[in-house]
């Protein structure tokens, strides 16, 4: 296989879509733990991963963006942190094989740093470089960060994750309104990325294609470093107890080719994309590597 960046200067690639959607539709529980799954049902976890290489993702994520010390202590799985990364890492390398590349998913910590909260910048590394150390024992190929609300997290996990020596995506999710939740701008987040030493850098979660269309074309504007979208498959809506989300894979093929169109070397999916979502999108990246 390929070098990750050397594939990446060369052409589009495809990420795969949920992991949390799918695992529900698989029957994790209402306000089950993801990650507990890497060791009670790794077989279905490996399922997923194998689900989105057969719909032509060339980059699998681990089932690992919530397996943070922090937010596993509300499952009492905080001293679990370590093992349910690397064995999350060698579920999807087992379901790799040298056919794609294996990323792994860092989310936030799920409290805010100082002075708006209580967590301090040091005890955010250390969570974050838990996770990192255990997902290059693992094996992994690149790493990514993701869903990131707040630059100063976002900046503490590149710091551990840029001295495991492999590439490492970040990206942040913005509102219909263009901003994180903590106020950060795509043009003005980016620009610290790069300057941070980010691979990647992009969008993901948050909203639809529509609206990620836009901020990916300011992120565009804004850097030279490759680009990466992953939209959810519209706003989520309840009906019932069910989380339901609306836009389907035509729709989600026709934003990848804008995507691609403006300079997006990365596509893929979150909440809410499926396997069919995945193929869409992969048979539009195909369409312009012929």
């Amino acid at each position: 296989m390929k070098d990750f960046l050397s594939s990446l200067s060369s052409q589009v690639l495809v990420c795969d879509g949920a992991m949390g959607t799918m695992l529900v539709s698989k029957g994790l529980p209402p306000g089950g733990c993801p990650e507990e799954w890497n060791i009670t049902h790794p077989e279905v976890v490996m399922t997923i991963h194998k689900a989105y290489i057969d719909a032509g993702c060339d980059i699998i994520e681990t089932n690992t963006f919530g397996a943070n010390a922090t937010k596993l202590a509300h499952y009492s799985l905080e001293k679990e942190a370590y093992h349910l990364n690397k064995t999350a890492v060698k579920l999807a390398r087992q379901s790799a094989g040298d056919k794609v590349f294996v990323a792994s998913s860092i989310g936030p910590i799920g409290e805010l740093l100082e002075p708006f909260g209580i967590l301090k910048k040091e005890k955010a590394y250390d969570i974050f470089n838990e996770m990192v150390m255990a997902q290059i024992e693992g094996g992994v190929d690149v790493i990514i960060i993701e869903t990131m609300t707040d630059i100063e997290e976002a900046k503490i996990a590149l710091m551990a994750a840029k001295k495991s020596g492999v590439p490492v995506i970040c990206t942040l999710t913005f509102d219909r309104g263009g901003r994180t939740m903590m106020g950060v701008k795509p043009d003005n987040a980016v620009r610290v990325l790069e300057d941070e030493g980010a691979d990647v850098v992009g969008a993901n979660c948050g909203t639809g294609p529509e609206d990620m269309l836009g901020v990916v074309e300011i992120m565009r504007k804004a850097v030279h470093l490759p680009l990466i979208a992953q939209p959810n498959a519209g706003i989520p809506r309840l009906e019932g107890l069910k989380t339901v989300y609306d836009v389907l894979p035509e729709v989600i093929g026709e934003y990848t080719a804008r995507f691609i169109e403006i300079g997006v070397s990365i596509v893929g999916g979150c909440c809410g994309t499926t396997p069919a979502h995945i193929k869409r999108i992969a048979d539009i990246v195909r369409t312009y590597q012929r």
